[in-house]
């Protein structure tokens, strides 16, 4: 029996629509709800770069010319991070700062794997051009899309997204132009940047730099599946307590390697700067990795009442999306370039800018296509 009141009440969806600012607003929320990841990680690579760029100047320019070696510089900025990560974990009363049980594991693993991802690159770019390690380095977002697709439940690595990464790696090598090293191009090493080595340095600093895209990746796959059962900072102290460990032995241990303090102004300053750049990149990179949006909204789209709109479960691919936001830093890097060492940029250079940006913009607006019923099945059977 019905009631007057039920007359009188509104069919669902027949609610009059939302203001144009209030839809704005609502749709302005929901994309950066869903593309909070993204932004983070893209933010990283900014200050990935500024490291970067840091730490080539150390490596060529300082003590006075003979250059500081890699141990040396991670050493200072692991450091720094360690204690930069623990200060603010207790200022903020941080849960659990050294992890649970469910995920030691997968912290270990994303210590051990991150720090041979950033000993691969460092040792590399010794021997190595600088864009020809670069370009190396961008083989680990393509598998960890892969390894994450296969690992984590529900991860999906579209073929929108893994096209976006093909033509990203594209955009890369035309910036890069890899194995060009004998050529007297633009390419040019006036910039200060390391000549072209012997045979045999040129193919160990290959496999050096392979070695650090297979840590990058296996460092990126744990930090996507531990997600948020643990603060970003957790993991970013493992990593750089770890490094800061294995470059203590390194320099006790070898001789060759001397635990000394910068000599000028400049070089603490790069050292201070090199530190603040890896912690803000080690938190925003694990943040925007391990960010999980919530549930597609219909109300953004169709103005309807946040607590009406149903949520749309689809099979999530936000990973990958911030994965290849990974991709920017090539074009920060392009900046550092220009403006450190003074390169020119090439119209092949231009072009795959734009590639990449391009990429990275398609990447961030696709749409995801929703799950099939099956999926929803398996949910129900596992909460059953």
């Amino acid at each position: 029996m019905t009631t007057h009141e039920d007359e009188q009440r509104p069919l669902l969806g027949s609610s009059p629509p939302r203001s144009p600012s209030s839809s704005s607003w609502w749709s302005t929320r929901e994309l950066w709800l869903q593309g909070k990841g993204m932004i983070l990680v893209m933010l990283a690579q900014f200050f990935g770069a500024s490291m970067n760029v840091m730490t080539q100047i150390l490596e060529i320019k300082g003590r006075k010319g003979e250059g500081f070696h890699p141990f040396q510089i991670l050493f200072a900025r692991m450091s720094i991070t360690v204690v930069v990560s623990y200060l603010y974990m207790w200022y903020t009363k941080v849960p659990h700062p050294f992890g649970t049980r469910p995920v030691l594991h997968l912290l270990l693993l994303r210590a051990a794997g991150g720090f041979f991802g950033v000993y691969g690159l460092y040792s590399s770019v010794q021997y190595l051009p600088l864009s020809e390690a670069t370009v190396l380095t961008f083989l680990a977002p393509i598998l960890t899309c892969y390894a994450c697709s296969l690992f984590i439940p529900n991860e999906t690595f579209t073929r929108k997204q893994q096209l976006a990464g093909v033509v990203s790696l594209v955009g890369v090598v035309l910036i890069a132009r890899p194995f060009s090293a004998f050529s007297s191009g633009d390419s040019s090493n006036a910039g200060g940047q390391p000549d072209s080595a012997d045979e045999y340095h040129h193919i160990l600093a290959i496999v050096m730099a392979l070695m650090g895209v297979l840590g990058a990746s296996c460092a990126y796959s744990s930090i996507r599946m531990i997600g948020q059962r643990c603060h970003a900072l957790v993991s970013v102290t493992y990593f750089s307590l770890f490094t800061t460990l294995v470059s203590t032995v390194a320099i006790l241990v070898m001789p060759s390697i001397a635990l000394e303090l910068p000599g000028t102004l400049v070089e603490w300053t790069l050292l201070l700067g090199l530190g603040v750049c890896g912690f803000l990149l080690q938190f925003l990179l694990t943040a925007g990795l391990s960010y999980t949006p919530p549930p597609r909204k219909l109300s953004a789209l169709d103005g309807r009442e946040e607590s009406e709109a149903p949520k749309v479960s689809s099979r999530s691919s936000s990973g990958s999306r911030a994965t290849s936001m990974i991709y920017m830093q090539m074009v920060f890097a392009l900046f550092y370039d220009r403006v450190v060492w003074g390169s020119t940029l090439s119209l092949l250079s231009w072009v795959g800018s734009g590639l990449i940006l391009g990429s990275a913009v398609y990447v961030a607006v696709a749409r995801e296509v929703p799950a099939p019923a099956p999926a929803a099945v398996e949910d129900e059977d596992e909460t059953s």
